[in-house]
This record gives structure tokens, sequence and C-alpha cells, in this order.
């Protein structure tokens, strides 16, 4: 039998309260939530989910991107893109990929800067 794996996204939209941080636990707790793709990650505090180790990937405009991982999951092979906006890792021959791109027509060329992945 295959093992089963909870995997879920979501765009944090650069939760700093202390409030949502524990709603944001308590739903990984909840729904048995493996590991957790963010985007629009401000700031590092979810290194502090109890049970859980986090990858981080802020970059030059100080938004990125997260893997939270329930223990015992080891991630290997990260990869990150300076600007924050991706990164990618490996999990037992599988590859996790979590991308937080541009959006709106403000960002029309930083859109289209993205899209060339190197």
């Amino acid at each position: 039998m295959a093992d089963i794996y909870k995997i879920a996204t979501l765009n944090a939209n650069g939760i700093s309260s202390g409030m949502r941080m524990r709603m944001l636990e308590e739903f990984l707790q909840k729904q048995e939530i493996d590991i957790l793709l963010l985007q629009e990650v401000t700031h590092n505090e979810f290194v502090m989910i109890r049970g859980y180790k986090a990858h981080t990937n802020r970059g030059i405009y100080n938004r990125g991107t997260a893997m939270p991982t329930r223990e015992p999951i080891t991630l290997t092979d990260i990869t990150r893109l300076p600007s924050g906006r991706g990164m990618a890792a490996c999990y037992r021959g599988m590859w996790i990929v979590n991308i937080y791109a541009p959006s709106g027509t403000s960002r029309r060329q930083e859109r289209e800067d993205f899209t060339t992945w190197s």
C-alpha cells in the first residue's frame, strides 16, 4: 500500500497576528496536514508551529514562500529562488514546488520576468 500524505497550499497574506498563527496551527493539527505550501510569507514565525519544521524563503521584496512539514518528514535538495517567490524540495523522490507568482496589472513586467525560472 502506498503512503498517503496530506498537502495543502495557502496564501498567508502576511499573517502577522498571534491569533491568526494559532488558527493556522489549529487547522494544521485538526486536518493532520503533512506538508503546507505557504505564499506571501512576511516573517519566519512559521518555524514556531508545534510539531512542524519550516523551511522559509523570504526574498528581496520581504515576501516569500515557506514549507512547514510535520515532524518527522524531512525535505531534501531544497532549492530557493533568490526573489523568495519560489522554492522546491524533494521528499522520497517526489519534487514539491511552491510558487508565489506576481499578480495584477501593475506587476506585468515582474510577472513576465518571473516566467523565466532560472
